[in-house]
């Protein structure tokens, strides 16, 4: 497809979002929701207050808020502790590609709070970040599968900076150039799964969002062929890799964020794991207790059994990736949490003695689906010789199997109570509530600092 970056700019640029379908807008509000709520909570991760302690040793102008810290910095430097923050509990909701909006948010809030926009712009612009990342996602499903490029930050970018130039109002010829900007800025490893990097990579792609497009709006210039299938972006982190765009034709006339929806997570922990996890759960519902177990086995895909640890943690960090210990964890306590996933509740003896008895295995019979099945099977042989079986194919949360409302905004109100006070975790879900008609979003950021 000849001119991909200008279809995606003239999308970012003359989109009419005055009157969006409502179903998006509930959508998108429902993706605020949980992105602030456990950026609140992350805030509090040794990755966000690094990223913080830095911020504050810059000394730079404070133009933007920091979620959580209680202290204002740069534009760009909040871009990247705010995204750090939305991702380093793994707890943000998921999509095709990864997990989208800890980049995405993150740079909306610092771009909007900076420009003083309001929260109607300041939801097209997250609705219209997506749209992209999802497109660039289809036209390359396998990014993060075989390139092994963590798409919440490689192809989360250009998405962020999608946002960015449309919040700061740029035209085509500079929303292109922030794209292109934003593509040679683009990064981020699997391998980095299961350390703080991890996080990090939403927190520049937050950063590298609001950059490109400060950068363009002063006249920055990128290549024009920069996002073309047979040129940049595409040959260079698919290469080799069947791609496809025809996702594009769409582009403006329908609506991802609702169409294809996001998955949010009912577990602070790899999504990876979560088939699994509720295989588990069930079968504990109906009665199962570790002192009946004899070892457990667990069938998983191939992108499951690449990514997650066939071994016990070292720290809260890496049990988040343990297969054997989220799923002792389950069964032991028929519940994951927060705590869950400290140093302290990863050095248990207890919870390491039955992991000890959890191995993951490949199945090669076990295949995702284009539709978003990820399936696990597991095995559990009892200690009276019976043998008890259950396989997951969607985990809860996904969009055919939802939270309830009640199930969001109970998971919001745990997370954002790490760090505001009850009287400010209802302020800020009520404007998120009323988002489309906040005059200006530098209200709802200024709670979101919390008083630390």
């Amino acid at each position: 497809m000849d001119g991909l970056a200008d279809k995606i700019a003239a999308f970012v640029v003359d989109s009419d979002f005055d009157k969006p379908p409502a179903d998006v807008v509930a959508a998108a509000k429902a993706a605020f929701l949980d992105c602030v709520g456990v950026a609140l909570a992350g805030s509090d991760e040794d990755s966000a207050r690094i990223c913080a302690a830095l911020a504050r040793q810059e000394s730079s102008a404070g133009e933007a808020t920091v979620i959580g810290q209680g202290f204002r910095t740069s534009p760009m430097l909040a871009a990247l502790c705010n995204g750090t923050s939305a991702h380093a509990l793994d707890f943000d909701h998921s999509y095709l590609m990864g997990q989208p909006t800890a980049g995405l948010i993150p740079a909306v809030l610092t771009m909007g709070e900076t420009l003083g926009a309001s929260g109607r712009a300041a939801l097209a612009a997250y609705v219209t970040g997506f749209e992209v990342v999802s497109r660039l996602a289809r036209s390359m499903p396998r990014l993060s599968t075989a390139a092994h490029w963590h798409a919440t930050s490689s192809i989360g970018t250009v998405g962020a900076a999608a946002c960015c130039a449309r919040l700061a109002g740029l035209d085509a010829a500079p929303t292109r150039n922030a794209l292109g900007i934003a593509a040679s800025m683009a990064s981020g490893m699997v391998w980095n799964f299961a350390t703080m990097t991890k996080p990090l990579h939403s927190g520049l792609a937050a950063q590298n969002g609001v950059m490109a497009a400060r950068l363009a709006g002063q006249g920055f210039t990128s290549s024009p062929a920069t996002l073309e299938e047979g040129k940049g972006l595409f040959d260079c982190f698919a290469r080799g890799l069947d791609c496809d765009v025809t996702a594009f034709e769409s582009l403006g006339r329908t609506f991802d964020l609702t169409g294809i929806g996001i998955s949010v997570k009912p577990y602070p922990c790899g999504g990876l794991t979560h088939s699994a996890v509720d295989a588990v759960l069930e079968l504990r519902q109906e009665g199962l207790r570790p002192d009946q177990v004899d070892s457990m086995r667990v069938g998983v895909t191939s992108q499951v059994f690449d990514r997650i640890m066939n071994a016990l943690p070292a720290n809260g960090i890496e049990s988040k990736f343990s297969m054997p210990y989220i799923l002792a964890r389950a069964l032991a306590d028929g519940a994951l949490v927060l705590d869950t996933f400290t140093d302290e509740a990863a050095a248990d003896p207890a919870i390491r003695g039955i992991a000890a008895s959890i191995v993951m295995e490949l199945d090669d019979g076990l295949v995702e689906t284009a539709d978003g099945a990820r399936p696990a099977d597991v095995t559990v042989r009892l200690k009276d010789g019976g043998e008890l079986r259950r396989r997951v194919d969607h985990s809860r949360g996904r969009p055919e199997r939802p939270l309830t409302a009640a199930e969001l905004r109970d998971k919001f109100d745990t997370c954002a109570s790490r760090a505001l006070d009850p009287e400010q975790v209802g302020q800020v879900a009520d404007l998120i509530d009323a988002l489309e008609g906040v005059e200006n979003i530098r209200e709802l950021c200024e709670l979101l600092g919390g008083s630390k």
